[in-house]
């Protein structure tokens, strides 16, 4: 399979869209949200390929997940005490440890007790040491032992229905963005929902605004970002980034991306093919900072646009297609960026990825675990990459 159809397939999954056509001064009131230290951060799409992303990271060290079982196409990734969980399209989460060896998986599709009809979402409680899932078609929830994956009990959860779920700091979060479902309870309309056990709603944010809560994509990016111990929120439709915690929440990027996407076609229900090769900005996900460097992603004129931004000098490093080493040692390939542990940037290489790039870019003077990779009967590969000073 070539790399296009992978990368074609991965932008019509994640877009999204978002405007800046309101009032975040009055947001923040109404919400008693903080903006002590709110960076403003612009970026403009550049008209070149960066090939020198090796000035700036490192490679410091790589896990090659064991061979079995054989993930599928991959959902998502979350690295917690020292355990790298993997979501895949199986609907079933292996745990590995750093080594990249399996400790234990949840293969548990079916009707029975600690069993679901699919994994709509997970989360890591690191302090509970819990991996919860959420099960849509049955509306609960499974907690399971982080440490070994045994089962400890199922709670159902009929409402809200959230799009996405993440876990920081001993708390939940849900990210709640529509409320068809349950249109008479007023309590749930927020797009933002904090519960300390999981099940009860103790607090809410960014109460729905009508046309937004109406404009359903087919497809939502992803609105959480782990940053170690820091967890980011981007809510649909908007363009400030929230640092996430039990007692509030901070605003920390407010980021100007190039002509953003009008409130006016939210409120039409624009069509989403059309928004997704037009020149509107759409989608701020995936943010993550390391050191001095932010990371994070946009969709922009039918491409997925990355940005690579120095927070010290205040100076935007790079924003377009294409992330790159020229070299293609110290950051063997593009677009990797999926995380933060340990200090350090981190991002998975799927097969196909690796297999492609062996196949058309031979050239490039890649580490030995990928000259001796077998993309048929390999699992991806965990890359870590230290900032260079």
């Amino acid at each position: 399979m070539k790399q296009l159809y992978y990368i074609t397939t991965f932008l019509l999954i994640f877009c999204s869209c978002q405007n800046k056509n309101r009032s975040n001064e009055s947001l923040f009131q109404a919400e008693n949200i903080s903006t002590e230290g709110l960076q403003t951060i612009t970026v403009e799409v550049e008209d070149y390929d960066f090939e020198y992303l090796g000035k700036y990271l490192k490679a410091a060290s790589y896990v090659q997940l064991a061979a079995e079982p054989l993930i599928g196409a991959i959902k998502e990734v979350q690295i917690k005490n020292e355990k790298i969980y993997v979501l895949d399209a199986f609907s079933r989460i292996v745990c590995y440890d750093m080594q990249g060896n399996v400790i234990f998986k949840i293969d548990a599709v079916g009707a029975g007790p600690g069993e679901y009809v699919r994994i709509s979402a997970f989360a890591i409680n690191e302090q509970s040491r819990e991996l919860v899932i959420y099960d849509n078609p049955k509306t609960t929830l499974l907690y399971y032992n982080s440490d070994n994956g045994k089962h400890i009990k199922t709670e159902k959860f009929p409402k809200p229905n959230p799009g996405a779920m993440a876990s920081s700091d001993g708390v939940y979060y849900y990210d709640n963005q529509f409320h068809s479902n349950y249109p008479n309870d007023s309590t749930l309309h927020y797009s933002l929902l904090l519960s300390k056990n999981g099940t009860d709603i103790v607090q809410r944010y960014f109460a729905h605004n009508q046309a937004e809560a109406e404009y359903h994509f087919s497809a939502t990016p992803q609105p959480f970002s782990y940053n170690d111990s820091v967890l980011y929120y981007c809510r649909n439709f908007d363009n400030t980034v929230y640092k996430l915690s039990p007692n509030g929440l901070k605003a920390v990027y407010e980021i100007k991306i190039p002509n953003p996407l009008p409130f006016s076609k939210i409120e039409e229900k624009a069509n989403e093919m059309g928004l997704m090769k037009s020149a509107y900005s759409l989608g701020i996900e995936c943010i993550y900072k390391c050191e001095n460097l932010l990371y994070f992603q946009f969709y922009k004129g039918g491409y997925l646009q990355v940005v690579l931004y120095d927070l010290s000098r205040k100076k935007q490093i790079y924003c377009g297609k294409r992330l790159a080493d020229k070299a293609g040692r110290e950051v063997p390939f593009y677009r990797l960026i999926n995380g933060v542990y340990k200090n350090r940037f981190w991002g998975y290489i799927t097969p196909e990825t690796i297999e492609w790039a062996l196949a058309n870019e031979p050239d490039k003077d890649y580490p030995e675990i990928f000259r001796s990779y077998n993309p048929d009967s390999g699992n991806p590969i965990i890359a870590f990459y230290e900032v260079v000073k």
